[in-house]
């Protein structure tokens, strides 16, 4: 990757950021003033059932069983984002009941009012809070110290929370002896040699999408209630994924909401998963919709809240048995939800010895991973055991609890299931941290639909209000913030055949702490890097890499890649660099490598850096 930066586009620059930050101030008085009178996401909105109207009753009915749900429900009105969010903080009150969370947002995707995703945590705890609209449809999770909230659309209404206590149905939160893998059972799937196809200086990519999901519900189950719980799902699913720093191929999509005919056979929830995989009307949507995965709701008296196949039988991964059920009369569905697809994935239990070594969850610091089942207190975090994650000083898993492993070495299985679709999807691939003033180069990334496509750009201070109509492959920014070190970057990419997609990335700006230039710049224009600046990350890695180094002065430096043997496997790259911090991206994932420990080598002239590399195919166990 190409970082240029001139002086002149520098001086432009900081006369545009001068202009723009006047306009910001002026704006974010205005917003501090409204702000300081009422900055509540919540307002208490109809205060019974009786007032809503017709549609929100119906809605109502189908989220609660016709009013059946034993948990908590409030009726509530969320206020806009753009109005609830004060310097990436955010104030949830639970109407009616004096719970109050502040809560510390880490990421923004915001599209316009009626679309976007926020994710926050409760204060520094790892309690979290997931918010989302999707034309116009709300929906998430609020998880407070000891009660939690699924929030479910009403319409115009507002929306309904479905709260219940956090330790509530821990005993039966599983069936049990659900969650084993076993290595080899499944072909395993050899990467794409070929790797991306260049077209138009972009890069395209093979068509590929994340993994699917169809959500199928009863006779006795509203579709509103399906959809909801669905995107929440989804939601919970992907969030864990991005938090324990699983790769972006074992994100999950929606393939469909749909009914079923499919009626409960046994009170034993793994007998009825069976069922489910094994009837043909259900294995005719999954083919019909191309989905990977099947997770069935129902309101069905289970004594476990969801279930698989059982795993000491039917091994996991397993294409002919990727099917869940999730009982809908429990409380906090997402989190089941999210938990039994994860098992499909292979992901055990904290106490359960079989299958893949490393596939337990855990317990630490009072929490349970996502795929824990223990009696510890509190919610299930939205994390994956890991022992390279960290959480106060205590690691998130060891060698023989890292469900993150799991999910990294197995999910091109489990993408493999079912035929690939023709869906446009895409993203923005670029350096994730820089310093301001500098100008960095982000590039679209597009995914299936029909070439040729089309490219616009949008950016963003706070999250919310994108301005700029920028076009093409590629974005040269010069990045900057308003006090709180965050720009974002949106992207929408249209194919040919009229599919859209829009993609957001949130970028950390440090400060430059001299003004965009390097004082006492030696006259040999040589390259200075200090030994202890330079860094690779993430390491190890499955494909994306970064070089991350201060230089001296602008100047040219060649990039390599060789194994520990000395033989060449990425040529030497000539980039052009600036004085001060710089970021070098290398994609290894097209590449070809084998699995290994490589370097990678700067040089310009007798100065040199070289670090090594772990390379780990994502697609080998």
């Amino acid at each position: 990757m190409d970082f240029l930066r001139t002086n002149d586009c520098v001086l432009r620059f900081r006369v545009f950021a001068v202009w723009l930050g006047c306009i910001t101030i002026a704006c974010a008085s205005l917003t501090r003033a409204w702000a300081q009178e009422s900055k509540d996401l919540l307002l208490p909105g109809k205060p019974d059932y009786e007032s809503l109207s017709r549609n929100g009753k119906e809605r109502y009915d189908g989220l609660t069983n016709n009013r059946r749900y034993s948990g908590e429900t409030i009726i509530v009105q969320m206020r806009p984002i753009a109005e609830a969010l004060s310097n990436n903080r955010l104030t949830i009150t639970i109407p009616g009941t004096g719970e109050q969370y502040e809560v510390h947002i880490k990421t923004i995707e915001y599209s316009d009012a009626e679309n976007y995703k926020v994710y926050g945590t409760v204060g520094e705890s790892l309690l979290s809070v997931l918010l989302t609209s999707r034309s116009g449809m709300k929906g998430g999770i609020i998880q407070g110290p000891e009660r939690s909230y699924e929030i479910c659309d009403l319409g115009d209404d507002g929306q309904l929370l479905l709260g219940h206590e956090n330790d509530a149905g821990k005993a039966n939160f599983c069936g049990s002896g659900i969650g084993s893998a076993m290595q080899k059972i499944q072909p395993e799937v050899d990467p794409d040699k070929s790797g991306r196809k260049p077209g138009d200086n972009a890069k395209i990519e093979p068509c590929t999408s994340s993994i699917r999901v169809l959500f199928l519900y009863g006779n006795n189950v509203s579709p509103v209630s399906a959809s909801n719980h669905a995107y929440n799902t989804i939601d919970v699913f992907n969030q864990t994924v991005t938090n324990s720093g699983v790769a972006g191929t074992a994100l999950i999509e929606l393939a469909g909401v749909a009914q079923t005919t499919f009626l409960s056979k046994d009170n034993n929830i793994l007998i009825d998963a069976l069922a489910l995989s094994n009837t043909a009307s259900v294995q005719n949507l999954c083919n019909q919709h191309k989905a990977d995965l099947v997770l069935l709701f129902c309101w069905e008296g289970h004594k476990e809240a969801g279930g698989v196949p059982d795993p000491t039988i039917y091994h996991h991964p397993n294409s002919s048995r990727s099917f869940a059920i999730v009982g809908l009369s429990n409380p906090n569905i997402p989190v089941i939800g999210a938990h039994e697809l994860s098992h499909l994935f292979g992901c055990n239990h904290e106490n359960e010895n079989f299958g893949l070594p490393y596939a337990q969850g855990y317990i630490f610091s009072g929490v349970n991973t996502l795929v824990a089942s223990g009696t510890a207190p509190g919610s299930k975090i939205f994390y994956y055991s890991n022992p390279n994650k960290t959480f106060a000083g205590s690691p998130m898993g060891d060698a023989t609890h890292n469900n993150a492993k799991v999910m990294n070495d197995k999910a091109s299985i489990v993408k493999a299931f079912r035929p690939e679709p023709n869906v446009l999807n895409g993203w923005v691939y670029g350096p994730s941290s820089g310093y301001e003033y500098q100008v960095y180069t982000y590039e679209a990334v597009a995914r299936c639909g029909k070439a040729p496509y089309t490219y616009l750009w949008k950016e963003s201070t706070d999250g919310i209000n994108y301005s700029g109509n920028d076009t093409g492959e590629f974005h040269n920014v010069g990045l900057y913030h308003n006090g709180n070190h965050q720009f974002y970057l949106k992207l929408k990419i249209t194919s040919s055949d009229g599919q859209t997609v829009e993609n957001w990335m949130q970028i950390w700006v440090d400060d430059d702490p001299n003004g965009g230039y390097r004082e006492g710049q030696k006259e040999n224009d040589s390259l200075e890097i200090e030994s202890g600046e330079a860094v690779v990350q993430p390491n190890p890695t499955s494909g994306r890499v970064e070089l991350i180094f201060s230089a001296e002065k602008a100047t040219e430096v060649g990039v390599s890649l060789v194994d520990l043997g000395g033989r060449v496997h990425v040529q030497r790259q000539i980039f052009r660099c600036s004085a001060g911090r710089n970021v070098i991206a290398l994609d290894l994932a097209d590449k070809g490598l084998a699995q290994g420990v490589y370097i990678v080598t700067a040089q310009f002239g007798s100065q040199v850096i070289r670090k090594k590399v772990i390379y780990q195919p994502a697609s080998k166990p």
